[in-house]
């Protein structure tokens, strides 16, 4: 195990949420069971002050698990310099069997965690708090989410060995039994670029339309299209994407594939993949939202939280786009073709 302030805290700050996630699960099964808006006993009284409790302490829970894969992938990266074999984020989440798991559960789980937000956020605009049943089942539901993602990061951390020598991106993108190298070697460039842009046209058009036409069947495609561009854009950085920015910044050669390459200039690796969750959240929100303007005294609220988060959604996807657009232009300028081999 390394020892650090980035990984204490980070291991401090995980434990810290796990036991206020319990915690609120546990107030959830007493709210569950005794919750009645009808009555205006004393018992009742007293569960809308332990829900607003509960409440502000998983928003400030669910936050820091948010920010945690941003803290997680750069500890990675910080990690890389202490790791034999290690030159970046990959290298570093490669040292064991726990660093990728835990990456991809963070990912998964940040789209669990960012619609209990929305949904708290709206329960929260109605005196009738309509939606406190619903986002306490979802927190028993995601419980064991958020413990697998405490164990894993745990885990990972305390199983890094310094002496150990890990396979960075630089040979592991390059070999076929590497399950990212295989996606890198074997994924077809051309399909991986023509499913890119057919992604985003499809997303951003139908982002745009919803806020034209502002239809539900449009909110839920909407969602289900940026959930399927965000997948597409992993894939991208893993197969033909990535090698556009890395020729660009760091004269790597164009088979180098490593998505985390990027990272290493933190004033565009950072500011892009921001974009990309930023689409890929608001958008998935959007479908979210859809279901809960049956609730009346939620229609207006949600339906404006809908309009804000369609529009942040084409920001991200956007802006991701273009970026992605820009390095493709300027690679055209440094060899003369934007295709590589």
């Amino acid at each position: 195990m390394i020892l650090n302030f980035w990984v204490i805290s980070q291991i401090l700050g995980v434990a810290v949420v796990l036991l206020l996630s319990v915690y609120a699960a546990l107030q959830g099964v007493r709210i569950l069971r005794r919750w009645n808006p009808a009555s205006a006993s004393e018992e009742q009284l007293e569960l809308e002050k332990r829900t607003y409790l509960v409440s502000t302490l998983m928003q400030y829970a669910l936050a820091f698990q948010m920010l945690s894969l941003l803290l997680f992938v750069a500890t990675a990266d910080y990690l890389a310099s202490f790791i034999r074999g290690a030159m970046c984020a990959f290298g570093s989440l490669n040292a064991n069997s726990y660093g990728f798991a835990t990456l991809w559960i963070k990912i998964l789980t940040i789209f669990v965690y960012s619609s209990w937000l929305t949904i708290n956020y709206l329960d929260s605009q109605a005196e009738d708090y309509p939606l406190v049943k619903l986002k306490y089942v979802l927190l028993l539901l995601f419980l064991p989410l958020l413990i697998t993602d405490a164990y894993l990061e745990i885990r990972y951390y305390t199983s890094i060995s310094p002496n150990v020598i890990t396979s960075c991106c630089g040979s592991a993108l390059r070999t076929e039994t590497n399950p990212y190298g295989f996606v890198a070697m074997k994924f077809p460039t051309n399909v991986a670029m023509l499913a890119f842009f057919i992604a985003y046209a499809l997303t951003l058009g139908l982002l745009y339309t919803y806020l034209r036409r502002r239809q539900r069947r449009l909110a839920l495609a909407s969602g289900i299209a940026s959930l399927a561009a965000f997948a597409v854009s992993l894939l991208a950085m893993f197969t033909f994407l990535s090698p556009y920015f890395n020729v660009v910044l760091f004269g790597l050669p164009t088979q180098h594939r490593c998505p985390f390459e990027v990272l290493r200039a933190p004033a565009i690796g950072y500011p892009f993949y921001a974009l990309l969750f930023l689409g890929g959240i608001a958008g998935v929100l959007v479908a979210v939202v859809e279901p809960l303007k049956a609730k009346p005294s939620l229609r207006n609220s949600a339906a404006k939280l809908q309009v804000q988060l369609a529009k942040l959604a084409l920001l991200g996807f956007g802006g991701f786009l273009l970026i992605s657009l820009a390095f493709m232009l300027l690679f055209y300028s440094m060899v003369g073709t934007v295709f590589y081999h």
